[in-house]
């Protein structure tokens, strides 16, 4: 798997934490901000307003009109062509001044978000040992209290959209878990499977560098909530790249599509309107939005979606409860999590590793805050899988996002002591998993369709009412196939 990379992977690696705290971060809202060539983001609300703003494009620029739209929100993407000593920035120009005239309320261009990890070419490493077993007694499981954590709550009910490559939903170790109602928004391919292109599509000289992301994160969200539903959403390619429109319209669709929570181990220094918008929508819907803190060993610029108000971002530690010396920090980060693995001699050390499964069947070892972010989605899924009542007069919809984060920071272990040069700059709290749940109620069990604690005559009744073709995260949907049958029911009077 990737053997002829391995050589290199190694050489990487070993030398990642220098290069990763060295690593250039791109300033917020800077026009020297990768963007996408050719491509900017409006909000229109009328068809008036529209055709208006691409009248005006039109009278400065070439090829002007609409590639896309936000399914069901006034947010178009627009293309555009330049001539003569044209720049991007003679775009945002003329859309800054539609935005003086009241034209369109916002627009920007299409900045590029990316994985953290790819940000600074750290890669996953296999071939030295890594399997099931390694990755289920990895030293985070016991440093949350994953196990114990599971006599409350197994995520069950709860459907987790991890946003990002794709997701090898064959891999052993999910166990069917995976929804197969994903979705890929990649050009040319309709796979929410995680594939590489074979092209280096950020030209930094390594090919289908993020290949297996998307499956690493899932794994760690199911270590943590292994009956949690895991929705594909295939947005980055395989070198860990999308654009900001394309990120929003993938979240977006994961709302409007039965997800609980949204694993976003991806950011970017540009603060998108778009992105913005569709990350509060999600706060006022009930969907826990998480975003990684990033590995650049800074808090200037900072990392969106994490740093946004509507979300939760998410800074790394060590085994130690010690900062990584990657992971970005600031204020605006709301919780830390394991997010490091130790390298000896350039080889990871097992027993001081981030483990996870990568496509084609493999473990790997790998370190970021895309990971330390996914323990936290995993951990706020057990959260939500005990409330299951959500939204409620006591705890609306509006409040289900600051209600989590603030279950995982009351009763997570306290690490400004451990790291007194970042105290108040890494989250209030590294999560516990044990010891966010113990302060819940158990979570209803796999199979309990009314909700009552036990699994009964009356909750075969429901899932017979629900056979047939359903939505991603519908209770009865236990497989989850997309489909309540005979599979379901098996599994149902499994635990009766």
């Amino acid at each position: 798997m990737r053997t002829a990379k391995l050589s290199i992977l190694v050489a990487l690696l070993a030398s990642s934490v220098a290069s990763l705290v060295t690593s250039v971060a791109r300033a917020g809202n800077d026009p020297s901000e990768p963007v996408v060539p050719g491509e900017v983001i409006v909000r229109a609300d009328t068809s008036e307003t529209l055709a208006a703003t691409i009248a005006d494009l039109s009278a400065h620029f070439v090829n002007v009109g609409v590639v896309d739209q936000i399914s069901g929100r006034p947010v178009y993407l627009l293309s555009y062509g330049l001539t003569g000593k044209q720049t991007p920035q003679d775009v945002s120009a003329r859309i800054d001044a539609l935005i003086a005239k009241s034209t369109i309320p916002w627009g920007e261009l299409n900045y590029i978000g990316q994985t953290g990890e790819g940000k600074t070419d750290s890669l996953w490493l296999s071939g030295v040992g890594f399997n099931a077993q390694t990755f289920a007694n990895q030293y985070a499981v016991p440093m949350l209290g994953i196990e114990l954590a599971h006599e409350r709550s197994r995520g069950a009910g709860v459907v987790v959209a991890v946003i990002d490559t794709g997701i090898d939903a064959l891999h052993p170790v999910f166990n069917g878990r995976v929804s197969p109602s994903g979705v890929s928004f990649l050009p040319g391919s309709a796979l929410s499977s995680d594939l590489g292109d074979g092209i280096d599509n950020d030209g930094d000289g390594l090919v289908d560098e993020q290949v297996g992301h998307g499956t690493f994160v899932a794994g760690l969200i199911h270590l943590v909530a292994p009956e949690a539903t895991i929705l594909p959403v295939r947005v980055l390619d395989s070198d860990g790249n999308a654009g900001t429109f394309q990120i929003a319209r993938a979240l977006a669709w994961a709302i409007d599509h039965g997800a609980h929570i949204a694993n976003m181990s991806l950011g970017e220094t540009y603060r998108s309107q778009a992105l913005e918008d569709i990350v509060a929508e999600a706060e006022t819907r009930g969907v826990a939005v998480f975003g990684a803190a990033g590995n650049s060993n800074t808090d200037d610029p900072r990392e969106f979606p994490a740093c946004d108000g509507a979300a939760i971002g998410v800074s790394a530690l060590d085994w130690n409860d010690v900062k990584a010396p990657f992971s970005s920090f600031g204020d605006r980060i709301d919780l830390a999590a394991p997010g490091h693995t130790r390298l000896l001699k350039g080889l990871p050390v097992p027993t001081q590793s981030i483990v996870g499964p990568v496509s084609g069947g493999g473990y790997a070892a790998w370190f970021g805050t895309s990971f330390a972010t996914a323990l936290t989605s995993g951990t706020a899924a057990l959260v939500r899988a005990q409330h299951p009542e959500w939204p409620s007069t006591t705890v609306p919809a509006g409040m289900i996002r600051s209600t989590i984060t603030t279950t995982l920071g009351t009763t997570g272990v306290l690490i400004d002591a451990t790291n007194p040069t970042y105290a108040g700059l890494l989250g209030q709290a590294r999560i516990s998993a044990f010891g966010a749940v113990d302060v819940g109620p158990p979570a209803p069990p796999l199979g309990d369709l009314d909700l009552d604690g036990d699994v009964t005559a009356a909750d075969l009744s429901l899932l017979l009412e629900a056979w047939g073709p359903t939505s991603a995260g519908h209770r009865a949907d236990f497989d989850p196939s997309g489909d309540v049958g005979a599979a379901d029911l098996s599994l149902l009077l499994y635990a009766w």
